[in-house]
């Protein structure tokens, strides 16, 4: 299957979409965000070139996938920035390369920018992200949920490795 990674800016109509399945994957954790909230948060992440940024992927015209960089996705941890938030696939697209596509996007907007790593937070894709070069920061929780904050270093100047239960130097 061909897809394309293109800004989110330029396709805002596929907004509503977007809101609509990140609401069906996230609903149970977040029920107090709405539709129209995340559709809102996505429409202030439709930059181009900076913080926010959002990026969607594009099957045959049709919008299937987003994925966004931002300053913070979880609020205790806001010492750390840019993060990679947002990552929604529509079900019948996954297992394709296209959430890793979007993931790696993102990755290769931060160091555009000149960051040297770029964060996540994730309930239970750690295998995911790890097999993308994703590494472990550490437990935390999100929304109440137990969760992971992982880190994705941008350059080569630094050497980490991952033990299995922290990251390390």
């Amino acid at each position: 299957m061909v897809f394309k990674i293109e800004y989110l800016a330029d396709h805002m109509d596929a907004i509503p979409g977007l809101a609509r399945a990140h609401q069906a994957e996230w609903a149970a954790i977040t029920p107090h965000v709405t539709v129209s909230d995340r559709a809102a948060r996505f429409q202030a992440r439709a930059g181009r070139g900076g913080i926010p940024t959002g990026f969607v992927a594009v099957v045959n015209g049709t919008v299937v996938g987003l994925a966004c960089l931002v300053e913070c996705e979880l609020d205790s941890h806001c010492h750390l920035s840019p993060w990679l938030a947002s990552v929604v696939v529509e079900a019948n697209y996954r297992g394709r390369g296209i959430g890793a596509a979007l993931s790696e996007r993102v990755a290769e907007e931060a160091a555009a920018l000149g960051l040297p790593r770029v964060f996540l937070v994730t309930l239970d894709k750690q295998n995911f992200y790890r097999r993308l070069g994703w590494l472990r920061l550490e437990e935390t929780t999100f929304f109440g949920c137990p969760a992971t904050v992982m880190v994705r270093e941008l350059n080569d100047q630094r050497v980490l490795a991952d033990d299995g239960d922290r990251l390390i130097e």
